[in-house]
């Protein structure tokens, strides 16, 4: 799970789990933990964080800087699919 990102384009880890973005599915915790581990430690590239904010600009949205780029990763979080913090609360 990815973090959101409030109104400052910041990285915002405190907000509940069910707002957070699912990235990617993986068949075990061990899989999930590994690639993430893998992208923490080999973080992008100039390049990669080049293509990355054209293709955010092109969906007309606001790219991250690349420090706060690298902390969304940081900040993300393995969880199961039934997770109870995914569920959003009734308002």
């Amino acid at each position: 799970m990815i973090p959101p990102i409030n109104a400052d384009n910041r990285v915002d880890a405190s907000a509940p789990l069910s707002d957070w973005r699912k990235s990617v599915s993986f068949d075990s915790a061990q899989e999930c933990e590994a690639s993430l581990k893998d992208a923490i430690e080999n973080p992008m590239t100039p390049s990669e964080y080049q293509a990355a904010a054209q293709a955010t600009l092109k969906a007309k949205m606001h790219p991250l800087s690349e420090s706060e780029m690298t902390r969304r990763m940081q900040e993300s979080v393995c969880v199961s699919a039934g997770d109870p913090r995914l569920k959003s609360k009734a308002k």
